[in-house]
């Protein structure tokens, strides 16, 4: 049987929309799905809240021989997101994948001392955006007959959150069900929508802020004593992004070195936010 000369893990030719990719080699999962679509050959649009941010992103690609555009605002702003998706077809003719990956972690309170306005600003990025974007992209898509949709949900989706509290785990949780429904309408069309649940990943703010010894503790909960290089999220979103991937719709993938198979809950959140604290 001969191989199917289509399934490649390249990307050339196609144009990415990823929300939250700034800060560059300071950014963390974000800039790191950037730097691995380019490398695959795509055209990076990089959107983050502020200009600065998304520049120092655009810089990097740049350099790397990568052609890319800023396209600075707020995700939970649908207005806002609209005008981003026009100026990327605008600019590249086309839009082919979508990386939901901002997100707010909110304030860590117990539920009870949430405020409204905590509530609602986590919902604001963590799942309008994801909407209003997938809403703005899926014309553009259903044309071409070709989408990837990536949401970046979390473990806390499945578990219980280490990185924020009882808004960060019901928003991620929530864009599991945005991830399926998409599917279900979408699929037809070529166009795909999957999450990725990363738990400890050794983004460059987190190094910076946990000792050698934290990093280890932190690592050590998970089967592979390990937390998650950025770069292993990004990998993971050439191929979903990938025609390879095109029979993969409606999954939920955990890159988390296998901490989803062991039993926990706020125990095991308790003693993690501990040595994150440290």
């Amino acid at each position: 049987m001969e191989l199917n000369s289509k399934l490649t893990f390249r990307l050339d030719g196609m144009v990415a929309f990823v929300s939250g990719g700034g800060n560059g080699p300071k950014g963390g999962m974000g800039a790191a799905i950037c730097r691995c679509l380019g490398r695959a050959g795509a055209s990076v649009a990089v959107n983050d809240l502020t200009e600065e941010a998304a520049l120092a992103t655009v810089r990097q690609l740049e350099e790397m021989g990568v052609k890319a555009l800023a396209v600075p605002g707020d995700v939970g702003d649908s207005a806002r997101v609209n005008a981003m998706i026009e100026q990327v077809v605008d600019h590249f003719g086309r839009i082919d994948i979508l990386v939901n990956n901002a997100f707010n972690p909110g304030p860590r309170k117990y539920l009870v001392d949430l405020t409204d306005e905590d509530w609602e600003a986590s919902m604001a990025t963590n799942l309008n955006g994801p909407f209003f974007l997938s809403r703005a992209v899926i014309p553009h898509m259903r044309q071409q007959g070709y989408g990837r949709i990536i949401n970046i949900s979390s473990l806390a989706a499945i578990r219980v959150s280490m990185n924020g509290a009882a808004q960060y785990t019901a928003m991620k949780e929530a864009l599991l069900g945005l991830t399926r429904h998409l599917t279900v309408e979408a699929a037809r069309y070529g166009i795909t929508s999957n999450a990725i649940l990363p738990a400890f990943v050794l983004n460059p703010r987190v190094v910076e802020r946990l000792d050698e010894e934290g990093i280890r503790r932190m690592g050590a909960s998970a089967p592979t004593k390990r937390g998650a290089d950025p770069e292993e999220v990004g990998m993971l979103a050439v191929f979903l992004a990938s025609p390879a991937a095109g029979q993969i719709t409606g999954t939920a993938i955990p890159i988390d070195g296998g901490l989803h198979c062991l039993a926990g809950g706020p125990e095991r959140r308790n003693a993690m936010w501990a040595a994150y604290k440290k």
